[in-house]
């Protein structure tokens, strides 16, 4: 993961939403405020490290560790 951004901007979520739904400027801004706001709140609750976009485009979140545990037990 050494190429991965691990906050998408602002900007960068909106032309997601944008591309994904179709949507104008305005209201991609609109939804990505909220989606920013989301994740960072997730952060700050310790669910999770960061976020990026992935090789096909994708929002993609890191886990933190403790939740990774939780996803991927030991054998």
């Amino acid at each position: 993961m050494a190429n991965v951004s691990q906050s998408a901007s602002l900007d960068s979520i909106a032309a997601y939403l944008k591309r994904l739904h179709g949507c104008d400027q305005d209201t991609a801004l609109k939804e990505a405020r909220e989606v920013l706001h989301n994740l960072m709140a997730m952060r700050q609750k310790g669910f999770i490290n960061g976020w990026y976009f992935d090789e096909r485009g994708h929002l993609e979140l890191l886990p933190s560790d403790a939740v990774q545990k939780h996803l991927s037990p030991p054998k």
